[in-house]
């Protein structure tokens, strides 16, 4: 892996854990959890914590203008602050941690091109939205001719189990048409899902086969580079060799004379 891949591979994966910790914020700040959940929300926190720090300084120092670098990204030095730690005694400022909402939205708008490319290019974007009007068409459908699976909630959740082939079997469908409904969903899930699994198997696999050319190119290319400074030895030697003969050609003379 190249240092470009490893680079956008590391900004994925902070991306990620930026993401996973403010739904874990946002839950404590509107649930009320236990103190159990809340250590383990505030630990994984502070390990995101980290992780962004080090990412801030790490950009820091290899910035050539520090200061720009520093003007620019000074949210992201906020956003990796633990304030759960810091402002324990203010628990009104915990409120604060919310910041880290503005980093996913700079995040997302960083990536979004990244994203948008990677989705273009397996055609997900289409997959995807024929995933959700499918949902959406089929929760609506059973909501309709099947009203005895209690509530629109439920009907979502069991169209995107059967979707996902899941089949928890927690909530099953009562009337005949709900029937045919789920038995279309379960054909729908496999094809979606085996596009989906298709369609990303093909882009790296198409990745790999461009890395191989490009690798198969740069050693024809050294191939031919060495072919063609062989040919200028061989000529070099060829000369050589000429001159040679002239000169034992020349001292021939001379004993002769």
């Amino acid at each position: 892996m190249d240092k470009k891949k490893f680079l956008n591979v590391t900004k994925i994966i902070i991306s990620l854990l930026i993401i996973v910790d403010v739904v874990l914020i946002t839950y404590s700040l509107v649930f009320d959890v236990s103190a159990n959940i809340y250590d383990k929300i505030l630990l994984f926190d502070i390990m995101t914590c980290v992780v962004l720090l080090f990412d801030f300084f790490y950009g820091l120092f290899k910035a050539d203008d520090r200061k720009q670098y520093f003007k620019d990204n000074w949210i992201e030095l906020i956003a990796s602050i633990p304030f759960d730690i810091i402002l324990s005694p203010f628990m009104i400022l915990r409120y604060l941690r919310l910041i880290k909402i503005f980093r996913v939205l700079f995040l997302i708008s960083e990536y979004f091109e990244l994203i948008g490319k990677f989705l273009k290019n397996t055609r997900l974007d289409e997959i995807l939205a024929v995933f959700l009007l499918i949902v959406i068409g089929s929760t609506l459908s059973l909501y309709l001719v099947d009203p005895g699976m209690n509530n629109l909630f439920d009907d979502l959740w069991f169209v995107v189990v059967s979707l996902t082939t899941v089949g928890y079997g927690d909530i099953t469908p009562n009337t005949v048409y709900g029937k045919i409904v789920s038995l279309i969903l379960l054909i729908v899930g496999v094809f979606i899902f085996s596009a989906i699994t298709g369609a990303i198997s093909t882009y790296f696999m198409d990745n790999l086969l461009e890395e191989g050319s490009f690798r198969i190119i740069q050693l024809t290319e050294k191939v031919d580079d060495l072919t063609s400074q062989v040919e200028k030895n061989n000529q070099k030697i060829d000369d050589l060799t000429d001159e040679i003969a002239e000169l034992k050609e020349i001292i021939r003379k001379n004993n002769d004379d």
